[in-house]
């Protein structure tokens, strides 16, 4: 039930037909816009949803400038902690320059206040 429940979100984050609106949480210390997808699972202690990061400054790459990041992510509200599931790099035309795959639901990790992780487990718990 647990996978199905996370492949559901998954598949209506990725899907531009299941749209949902982005709302902010606030900023990051170096100006990050840090916004949540209203479209979340809570599953007692656990919410699962999609944050986003609008970068103040462009970061550079191999490919090319990096000015958003998305990320699939389970947060233990109980824990104050997060596990990233997978994280989206955005260039300055909207498009995925690269995906980092990562399995979610293992390792919980505790994060500090002030970045976008620690913004989000703040504003939603």
């Amino acid at each position: 039930m647990r996978r199905f429940t996370l492949l559901s979100l998954l598949l209506s984050l990725a899907h531009p037909c299941f749209a949902s609106q982005w709302q902010e949480l606030g900023n990051t210390p170096n100006g990050n816009l840090i916004s949540v997808l209203d479209t979340q699972i809570r599953k007692g202690d656990i919410i699962t949803t999609r944050i986003r990061n609008d970068l103040s400054e462009p970061k550079q790459t191999e490919n090319g400038h990096i000015t958003r990041i998305e990320a699939d992510l389970q947060i233990n509200c109980s824990k104050k902690t997060v596990s990233p599931i997978r994280t989206f790099l955005f260039d300055d035309q909207g498009s995925t320059e690269l995906s980092v795959n990562l399995r979610g639901g293992r390792d919980f990790i505790k994060k500090n206040e002030d970045s976008s992780f620690g913004l989000a487990i703040k504003e939603l718990c």
